[in-house]
C-alpha cells in the first residue's frame, strides 16, 4: 500500500503530455491530413439499413430448400413424428438464418407440415410492420404423402 502512494507523489506534472503544439510543423502528419469528412459523428444513430444490411430472401430462401429436403426426403406422413421434424426443421432454419448475421433483424421461423390427401390448402398471413425494411420468404416441400411451408419473418429493429 504504502509504495503505490510512493509512485503516485513522484509523478510531477511536466511528466504529462501536452496537446498545445506551438506552431503546425510540429503536429504529427495524420493530424494534419484529417477532415471532418474523415472522423465519424459521434452520437448518430441510423434509422434505416442500408442497401447492404436488408433482408437477404435468396440466402434465406436456400437455407429453407436444403433444411427441409435435408429432413424431410424420403420420408413418408406419421402423425407421432410431426411434431419432431417441425421443431427441428425451425431450429435449424433459425440458427443458419443467424449465421447470416443481417444486423438488427429479428426473425421468426414458422413451420407447417401436413399430410398429402388430395385436398388443397389455403394459408395466410397478416402482420403490422414497414414494407421497406422487414420482409419474409417461405419455401413449399412437398412428396408424396407431406406437404411442409416454411416461412421467414424478419422485422428490423428501430
Amino acid at each position: 500500500m504504502e509504495d503505490d502512494e510512493d509512485e503516485i507523489e513522484e509523478i510531477q506534472p511536466e511528466d504529462a503530455i501536452s496537446l498545445v503544439l506551438e506552431s503546425p510543423e510540429e503536429a504529427p502528419p495524420d493530424v494534419l491530413n484529417k477532415s471532418h469528412d474523415t472522423i465519424p459523428p459521434v452520437n448518430s444513430y441510423q434509422i434505416k439499413p442500408s442497401l447492404q444490411e436488408k433482408f437477404k430472401e435468396i440466402p434465406v430462401r436456400e437455407i429453407i430448400r436444403n433444411v427441409v429436403s435435408t429432413t424431410l426426403t424420403g420420408k413418408a406422413y406419421d402423425p407421432s413424428f410431426v411434431k419432431r421434424w417441425t421443431i427441428s426443421i425451425a431450429n435449424e432454419v433459425n440458427e443458419k438464418v443467424k449465421e447470416l448475421q443481417m444486423k438488427r433483424y429479428k426473425h421468426i421461423v414458422q413451420v407447417v407440415i401436413g399430410e398429402m390427401k388430395g385436398a388443397g390448402v389455403k394459408s395466410g398471413v397478416r402482420c403490422l410492420w414497414d414494407s421497406d425494411v422487414d420482409g419474409y420468404t417461405s419455401e413449399v416441400f412437398m412428396n408424396d404423402t407431406i406437404f411442409c411451408l416454411t416461412t421467414v419473418f424478419a422485422i428490423y429493429l428501430y
